[in-house]
């Protein structure tokens, strides 16, 4: 025994995956329906002495106990490289959409510090008690909630003087006055441009740990301005990880999703309950899994880095993923319909899905019940030939081992089935995920337009009309500071009730001041009710985004002085090229070929793609019903793509927050459609159909005085038989010595040596006008018609070999119509009414075969 190899449970096993092997739910199922197998080929053994059937059972264990342990311990290795890729794939997930999140808080808080109404109100508060403060605190708060309002990802926001005196928050139910003095400090004196801390305030003394974003409220942009105060926004982080785990975690597993801080403290977990906060893990960065113990109990554990995004990385944070080891290698639920051979075929040619290793036991598994079929066969046709009384009982053993080899190979199908079901369900999932994050960001898109709608200055600019073309720079200043902060943008535009445009963020785009704008989204803009409503164009050709397809959001600016009055509009243009494109390339392994991801509308148009060779606004050809889904729905299916087979994974959107919801007027829905190529399609379904036709028989006919047997067997799609009695036996293809010097298209293709004699080898395709390849011929059957004349045996090719049927002799036809030469290929039509599906079978004249053909030699 290898020194690498360890007994378990009567198979040997790799080593490394012992701690593992008994958890693998696939494998202990294989494994016991293999040895259930294994017992039976113990009682055939013992049976076939009894009934005298010649077939060596000992070598057929052996050849099945080798393939279990090979295919055991290649089904092992899969199933754990699988298991552990997801988990890897899902603690990354999880630690990236969160510090996709969180970059966008860093925009927010540098824009909200800059905030005219903030500023004037550090200058002019005096204190709680003054009137005029206290008017101005209402107007404050009432401004704080607006934000929040818009940007329902914070709870409370909190602003203090230079001091650390807390002069107003929105939560006017916590009775805090002061801001911790060495926290203010480190805020004023930060030459960053937010301040990120996690960690206990003393301004949230409820929470334990709060996530909080600050920054200095300076006097102007100047980077020497005199600082005002402090503002934090404090993020609602709890809330926020229970959305992301929700839509990562498989409860069926009990896997836990936590975040980890640099220390390996849990601050986040998807399941409180056995992975606390608080808790101290182990952090697992340079293996790809470990098994760590936690409260007594095993897990596999992986922890990812951030990739970052757009340079931002945030603290030091981990996504960290745990699964119990009794839970983590669970049997997929199959409650899908069997997909058939082509698609099988086609997903084991192709190594991203079906290892080379595991194809190779495959075609063992395959060659081994080839020569179990030929060895039943044979023992059919040998005992046709006697008159023993044990005839009856020996064919039924030769069924009954022919069936137990069938249920050996159909375990091997089964796993097939198990390996394109997780192929789909992996599909399902990377949609949903991709979909997770476009609703996320353009909920913030939304947030955006309407709060920067908002801002003070340009509101009462629109409200001297006269004088606003006057204002132009400063109003373009201002937005381009905060496109400065808001990368995911390529211009942001302020327009009057005309639609002409007052000014721009991007400089380059200045010769669009002036212009006025004919979009429909400018009409829907100045009629929106209210501070909470926005309108977005359709995603359309533009000249605002360089003649290609984008989202534009926009949002009423109103006049200061009358809330109810709409004097413009913002209109902000999104980079969709850039970011749909990044949001699916960041859904998708990183290290598989053949994925490939769409953004789509329910016309079917593309929105994005990661495939180069399907365009943005080309339409997409599949079925409807991939279409027809409702919010939050998904399907996945195998179809057919310029004859090659993909897993297609379709989810539609369901908004986020209050984004695209049942509280938002905004209807858009989006489809994520994520490909997964199994392979080419390169299958002839009509051979693997026949094929099959005759693994199970259902009753069989005595044989008596009135009958005959057949032979039959499958020549491409030809149904033939022969006389049992002139069957010497059938054997591998592999025997053929063949003639180098004979044409192609000579029938004689070689010669077979027999118990000393050579017997001549035909192919009779062209005769019987059946056109198939050559590598689907890989059988020889050697017949005779003259038992005392050695000289009157011939071979023929043939795809694979049936039954052994008892037919009733006045049941043949006999027929006149196939020629061949001067003779007839086919002599009769009998019809084998022993199977569940009735067929009928030409019987051949070998004599005029040989005669016929052998001369031609």
């Amino acid at each position: 025994m290898s020194r690498n190899l360890v007994e378990y449970k009567g198979i040997k096993v790799k080593k490394e995956l012992y701690p593992l092997i008994k958890h693998i739910e696939d494998v202990d199922k294989y494994r016991e329906e293999l040895g259930r197998l294994s017992s039976s080929w113990d009682i055939f053994a013992l049976l076939g002495q009894l009934g005298d059937i010649n077939i060596d059972i000992g070598k057929t264990k052996e050849n099945f106990l080798n393939l279990t342990t090979t295919l055991l311990n290649h089904l092992s290795e899969e199933t754990v490289k699988k298991s552990t890729t997801e988990m890897k794939f899902k603690a990354q997930v999880a630690i990236d959409i969160v510090n996709r999140n969180l970059f966008e808080r860093t925009a927010d808080i540098g824009f909200l510090a800059t905030d005219d109404d903030i500023r004037d109100f550090l200058q002019n508060f005096v204190s709680r008690y003054n009137s005029d403060s206290v008017e101005l605190k209402e107007d404050i708060q009432k401004r704080f909630l607006e934000y929040v309002q818009k940007y329902s990802v914070y709870y409370d926001i909190v602003l203090a003087d230079t001091k650390g005196k807390i002069v107003a928050r929105l939560d006017d139910n916590i009775k805090i006055d002061w801001l911790n003095k060495e926290f203010t400090q480190k805020v004023i004196n930060s030459s960053d441009e937010y301040v990120e801390t996690f960690q206990y305030h003393d301004f949230i003394p409820h929470k334990k740990q709060s996530l909080v974003y600050s920054y200095k409220v300076t006097e102007t942009n100047d980077s020497d301005s005199e600082v005002l105060g402090v503002l934090c926004l404090c993020f609602r982080f709890r809330d926020e990880m229970e959305g992301i785990f929700n839509n990562l975690i498989e409860t069926r597993n009990k896997e836990a999703l936590t975040i980890l801080d640099e220390d390996g403290i849990v601050i986040a977990s998807s399941d409180k309950d056995y992975i606390p906060l608080e808790s101290k893990l182990e952090i697992v960065l340079d293996e790809e899994y470990k098994i760590v113990s936690f409260c007594g109990r095993d897990y596999i554990a992986k922890t990812c880095i951030t990739n970052g995004y757009q340079g931002f990385k945030g603290l030091k944070w981990y996504g960290h993923i745990m699964v119990p080891l009794e839970y983590a290698f669970l049997s997929n639920q199959n409650d899908r319909p069997e997909v058939d051979d082509g698609i099988i075929e086609s997903m084991m040619n192709n190594e991203q899905h079906f290892s080379k290793d595991l194809k190779d036991v495959f075609n063992k598994s395959k060659t081994i019940q080839e020569n179990l079929g030929r060895v039943i066969w044979n023992g059919n046709v040998a005992q046709s030939k006697l008159n023993s009384s044990n005839r009856e009982f020996s064919k039924s053993l030769l069924s009954e081992i022919g069936v137990t080899g069938v249920k050996a190979n159909s375990s091997l199908s089964n796993l097939n089935q198990t390996i394109i079901n997780s192929i789909l369900k992996d599909s399902e999932f990377l949609s949903s995920l991709a979909l997770d994050i476009m609703d996320r960001n353009l909920y913030e898109r939304a947030n955006d337009c309407r709060w920067w709608a908002l801002t003070s200055f340009f509101r009462k600019a629109f409200d001297e009309y006269e004088s606003l073309e006057y204002k132009e720079k400063e109003i373009s200043s201002i937005l381009k500071y905060i496109n400065d902060l808001y990368t995911v943008y390529t211009n942001l535009l302020v327009f009057d009730k005309s639609g002409k445009i007052i000014a721009v963020s991007n400089e380059k785009e200045n010769y669009l001041v002036g212009k006025v704008l004919p979009q429909k989204w400018v009409g829907q803009t100045l009629k929106l009710t209210d501070t909470s409503k926005y309108c977005v164009s359709d995603f359309e050709e533009t000249n605002l985004y360089s003649n290609e397809s984008t989202y534009i959001y926009c949002a009423a600016i109103r006049s200061f002085e009358n809330q109810d009055e709409i004097n413009g509009g913002i209109a902000i243009v999104f980079d969709s090229t850039a970011e749909f494109k990044a949001m699916l390339e960041d859904s998708l392994p990183k290290d598989k070929d053949g994925v490939f991801a769409l953004f789509a509308s329910r016309d079917k148009r593309v929105i994005s793609s990661t495939n180069k060779d399907i365009e943005v606004n080309s339409i997409i050809d599949i079925e409807d019903k991939f279409f027809e889904l409702k919010n939050g729905e998904q399907l996945s299916e195998i179809i057919e793509i310029d004859n090659k087979y993909y897993a297609l994974g379709v989810r539609c959107s369901q908004g986020y927050r209050e984004y695209k919801n049942a509280k938002d007027d905004y209807v858009n829905d989006v489809f994520c459609l994520v490909f997964n190529y199994i392979g080419d399609k390169n299958f002839d379904e009509k051979r693997h159909e026949q094929k099959s036709k005759f693994l199970n028989s259902s009753t069989k006919k005595i044989f008596t005085d009135t009958c005959i047997e057949l032979a039959t067997f499958h020549l491409g799609n030809k149904f033939l038989a022969v006389e049992a009695k002139n069957v010497i036996e059938s054997i591998s293809i592999d025997k053929l010595e063949e003639s180098i010097d004979m044409d192609k298209n000579n029938p004689f293709k070689g010669m077979v040596l027999h118990k000393d004699t050579l017997i001549s080898v035909l192919d009779i395709r062209s005769f019987i006008k059946e056109e198939i390849g050559d590598e689907e011929l890989n059988t020889i059957i050697l017949l005779e018609y003259d038992k005392d004349n050695k000289e009157h045996c011939i071979g023929i090719l043939v795809s694979s070999l049936e039954s052994v049927s008892v037919v009733e002799k006045d049941s043949i036809q006999q027929i006149q119509s196939h020629f061949l030469g001067t003779g007839t290929l086919v002599e009769s039509l009998a019809d084998i009414s022993d199977y569940e599906e009735s067929q009928v079978a030409m019987v051949l004249d070998i004599k005029k075969i040989d005669d016929n053909l052998t001369k031609k030699v």
